[in-house]
C-alpha cells in the first residue's frame, strides 16, 4: 500500500520573497522552519520520507496564504506559488504532488487559478483556509469556486490561515496560534455541514487537517451528521493518540488519512507520526 502524506508543507524561496517584499511577514518560513524548494531541501525532505516510509508527500503552501493588498496582486503570488511548486514537484514526480493555493477572496481570479492548476500543472486539488479575513470560505460568495472543484473532483485540504483566538495570560505566540488552529479546525467542519457541501458537492474530496480539531468531542446529533459526510481528516494531532482514536471510532479508519505537518514534524517525530498512523 502506498503511504501518502496529505499534509506536508512547501515555501518556495521567490514565492517567500515575493509576498515578503510587499509587505506580508514570512519570517517564519524563510528562516524558523527548513522547508524551502532548495535542492538541498528537497533531497533531505527525500531522505527523511524514505527513512520514515513515506512514499508520496502532497505538497502544500499553507498557512502562506496570499494576503496582499491591494488584492489584485495576490493573484500573481498564488501564479508564482504554484508554478514554483509545481517545479519542485517535477524534480521527482513519483514521490511528491500538489495542492495549490489560490487568490481568496477574488472568485474569477480563483477560478482562473485552479484551471491552471488542474489542467496544466498537474495539481491534485487546493488547500483553502476555514475563514478569511474573519468570515467563513464557506459561504455563498465561494460557491462558484466549489462547483469548479467538484466538476474536478478535487482534493481539498483545509488548514488553517494562523487565527489569534483567545489569549493566553503569557501571551505566546505559540499558545495563540494553537488555540486558533483548534478553533478554525472545528468550524470548518461545523460551515460543512451547516452549508449542507456533501450533497450539494458530492465530488469534492474534503480533508480537514489535524482530525478536525475539537470537532470529535461535539454533541451526538453532531456527530453522526460528520460521519454521514464526506469529509476526511489527517492524523497529525501531535501524538495525541487519543484524539486520533475518536475521529477513527466516529468517521473510520477509511477515513483518517496520513498528515505530518512536515517539516514542522521532521526527524524523529516524523517517524513516530508515521508509526502511530500505521497503528
Amino acid at each position: 500500500m502506498t503511504v501518502t502524506d496529505w499534509h506536508a508543507h512547501l515555501w518556495p524561496r521567490a514565492y517567500c520573497d515575493f509576498l515578503a517584499a510587499r509587505g506580508q511577514d514570512c519570517s517564519h518560513q524563510q528562516g524558523v522552519v527548513p522547508g524551502d524548494d532548495s535542492a538541498a531541501m528537497l533531497r533531505r525532505r527525500l531522505q527523511q520520507m524514505d527513512d520514515c516510509g513515506i512514499d508520496r508527500q502532497v505538497l502544500n503552501a499553507a498557512a502562506l496564504y496570499p494576503g496582499l493588498a491591494p488584492l489584485r496582486q495576490n493573484a500573481r503570488a498564488a501564479r508564482l506559488a504554484n508554478e514554483a511548486m509545481a517545479e519542485a514537484v517535477g524534480t521527482s514526480p513519483d514521490r511528491f504532488a500538489l495542492l495549490g493555493v489560490l487568490p481568496l477572496p477574488l472568485v474569477a481570479e480563483s477560478l482562473r487559478e485552479l484551471d491552471h492548476l488542474m489542467n496544466h500543472l498537474g495539481a491534485r486539488g487546493v488547500v483553502l483556509p476555514p475563514a478569511l479575513h474573519g468570515t467563513s470560505t464557506l459561504r455563498p460568495h465561494y460557491d462558484p469556486l466549489y462547483a469548479a472543484l467538484d466538476d474536478a473532483r478535487a482534493v481539498l485540504l483545509y488548514h488553517p490561515a494562523g487565527t489569534r483566538a483567545g489569549a493566553s495570560l503569557c501571551d505566546p505566540d505559540a499558545v495563540a496560534w494553537s488555540v486558533g488552529a483548534i478553533a478554525e479546525q472545528t468550524t470548518v467542519v461545523l460551515d460543512w455541514l451547516a452549508a449542507d457541501m456533501s450533497h450539494r458537492f458530492p465530488h469534492i474530496r474534503p480533508i480537514v487537517s489535524r482530525a478536525g480539531g475539537a470537532c470529535f468531542l461535539l454533541d451526538p446529533d453532531t456527530l453522526r451528521d460528520v460521519a454521514t459526510s464526506t469529509l476526511c481528516f489527517d492524523s497529525h494531532t501531535q501524538g495525541n493518540t487519543a484524539a486520533l482514536g475518536l475521529a477513527e471510532r466516529h468517521v473510520g479508519r477509511h477515513r483518517i488519512l496520513l498528515g505530518t505537518d512536515y517539516p514542522f514534524i521532521r526527524d524523529a517525530r516524523l517517524a513516530e507520526a508515521v508509526r502511530l498512523f500505521r497503528h
